[in-house]
Parts: structure tokens; C-alpha cells; sequence
């Protein structure tokens, strides 16, 4: 659920010349105008461009405020032990999936300045990010997590302090956008003003969180347009679909609860609907749970009913690694 390396050039030179023919640019990329009616029919079906003429949609804006860290994992098979290292956080996550979709993304995250800091800002411009809204602390390190055969054995990071300052002076920033995606527990760090709906048009907060019964829903969520939680029982979902009903009675205006193995459901003011998850639609809410909030966000953002930027959720959630 993604835009292909060759989608993303046709996209771009359909922007600079609207007009332009699928023979020409059949010419210009060396193949067949049936191949460019293909790339254009998933251009229009992935909600890029709207409609014959090439209309295209209007690029959303996103502000994603959470974590980046290096992610160290040891395995140990039989002996032979392997180090696989790889850059992560929720923030870099979701960026990358808006990224991909053509969504203009900022990011405001904290990373250290050193080595790791340079390749997670690389990382980020692989991707085009806006990475103008990265802190960059004079002394402390790049967080870092350190997993032994994917359980979490040592973390270290950045203090809430740290991330409160972060964010308080990128405060014009996330009030001036489209979609603010927050990572749970930065969420007493936002500035009050975001979620009070202080300005005339306030960004569309998002979030989510993953929850293992009795755990609350977090109260802040009332305040939120689109939560995605996730449930880490199957047999815990009625419970949780009643916490969602209740919030959305409260003011959240869509919620979204899965355990990413069978059911995913969908809660608005006016319907709560199931969905079945199908073999290759299932995901762990763990690692998915982000990538199914920024898949769902680029679906509303084309303006499409929930139903169907759910499904794009769920397609981008299910395609992990």
C-alpha cells in the first residue's frame, strides 16, 4: 500500500505537465502506453490523482511528534549468535508510510549528536521528511533500545523534560497543520492549546495506544479526532469496544479497536461496525499499530469514508516486515 518508485515519477511529471499524453510519457520511460494506463489506474485507485484529467488530490500535511532510536536485536540460534540493527520509533514508522502515500510529512523528535543522530536524520531524508523540526541535544545520545531474541532487554532515551521543551517550541508547528499524529506517551507533553481547540482550525489529532486488560483508555483521548488501540486478547475486545463507545460519547469522534488477528472494529457517531480480518490482512498490534493509524490517516486525508481509509489502514499494517 504503497506508491512505487516508477508511480512516484510518472506522478511528478503528470504535476509539472498536466496535459501531457500517456504515449509521451510512454516515450520518456521506455515503455508501453498499456503499462502507463496501469500506473495511472493505481495512481487514481491509491487516491493520488482524482478522476479523469488528471486532477490531482491536494497534498494533506502531517505532523508526527514521538520517538526515533536505533534498534539493536541479539539472536541467539543454536549458537550462532547474529546483531541486527535497524532504525525505528513510532514516529519514524508512520512517517515513512505517510511518506509513501505522498502525504507532506514533518517530523519533531529528539535524536543525539552523534553518529546515530546522523543516520536516523539520513534515514529520515531517504523518505523525504521534513527533518527541519528535529532536535538535535548537544549531550545526550541517540536513544537506543537493546532486545536479546525480540524481548527488550535495556532502553535508553531522552527525558520527558526533554521532549516537553522539544515540543513546546515546535508548538506553532503541529498547530499548523492538517494531521497531528502523537505517540501515546507523549501525550502530557503536548501543549494545552493543541487539544483544547484553541485556534479557528485546529489540526486533526490522532493516536494509539496498545492495551492489555484492565488497562484504561487515557482520558486525553476524548480531545482526539482518530485513536487506534489495540488489544492484546481476543476475548478482551467486547470490553474495550464499550470503553470506545464511551469515549466517542465523549467527543472522540472515530475509534478504532483490533487484536489484529480477527476482528477489527470501527466506532463513529452515528455506527460501530465489525470487520473480519482476512489470513493476509492479520498483524501484531505490537509493531502494526502505528503503521494502521498513519494508513487510516492518508485515507481520510483523501477524504475517503472511514470504512475504505480503514481498509488502507490495514493494508499498510499488515505489509510489515
Amino acid at each position: 500500500m504503497h506508491l512505487t518508485s516508477r508511480e512516484k515519477e510518472i506522478a511528478d511529471v503528470i504535476r509539472m505537465e498536466p496535459l501531457i499524453s500517456q504515449e509521451e510519457l510512454a516515450r520518456r520511460f521506455g515503455i508501453t502506453r498499456s503499462s502507463v494506463a496501469v500506473h495511472i489506474s493505481n495512481l487514481m485507485r491509491k487516491g493520488i490523482i482524482l478522476g479523469k484529467g488528471y486532477v490531482f488530490n491536494q497534498q494533506a500535511s502531517a505532523v508526527i511528534m514521538g520517538e526515533s532510536y536505533i534498534n539493536i536485536n541479539v539472536k541467539d540460534r543454536d549458537g550462532r549468535v547474529s546483531i541486527d540493527v535497524k532504525h525505528g520509533g513510532s514516529a519514524f514508522e508512520m512517517s515513512r508510510v505517510l511518506s509513501n502515500f505522498g502525504v507532506n510529512v514533518k517530523v519533531i523528535t529528539i535524536v543525539g549528536n552523534d553518529k546515530f543522530g546522523d543516520e536516523i536524520i539520513n534515514e529520515y531524508k531517504k523518505i523525504d521528511i521534513d527533518i527541519s523540526n528535529i532536535y538535535r541535544h548537544p549531550e545526550g545520545h541517540t536513544s537506543k533500545k537493546l532486545l536479546v531474541n525480540n524481548v527488550l532487554q535495556y532502553k535508553e532515551g531522552f527525558s520527558q523534560e526533554d521532549y516537553q521543551k522539544t515540543f513546546n517550541s515546535k508548538e506553532w508547528v503541529a498547530m499548523n497543520c492538517e494531521w497531528l499524529v502523537v505517540e501515546p506517551h507523549f501525550h502530557d507533553n503536548l501543549p494545552s492549546r493543541i487539544l483544547e481547540k484553541a485556534s479557528e482550525t485546529p489540526p486533526f489529532g490522532c493516536s494509539f495506544k496498545n492495551l492489555k486488560y484492565p488497562d484504561e483508555v487515557p482520558e486525553v483521548f476524548k480531545n482526539f479526532y482518530l485513536v487506534a488501540l489495540g488489544v492484546e486478547r481476543t476475548d478482551d475486545l467486547d470490553i474495550y469496544v464499550e470503553k470506545g463507545l464511551d469515549f466517542v460519547r465523549k467527543g472522540l469522534q472515530n475509534c478504532i479497536i483490533t487484536d489484529g488477528s480477527s476482528t477489527l472494529v470501527y466506532i463513529t457517531q452515528h455506527l460501530v461496525t465489525d470487520v473480519s480480518l482476512l489470513p493476509n490482512q492479520k498483524f501484531d498490534c505490537q509493531a502494526g499499530l502505528p503503521q494502521l493509524l498513519a494508513g487510516t490517516v492518508y485515507g481520510l486525508s483523501c477524504r475517503y469514508p472511514l470504512r475504505q481509509a480503514v481498509r488502507i489502514g490495514i493494508g499498510s499494517a499488515s505489509v510489515i516486515d
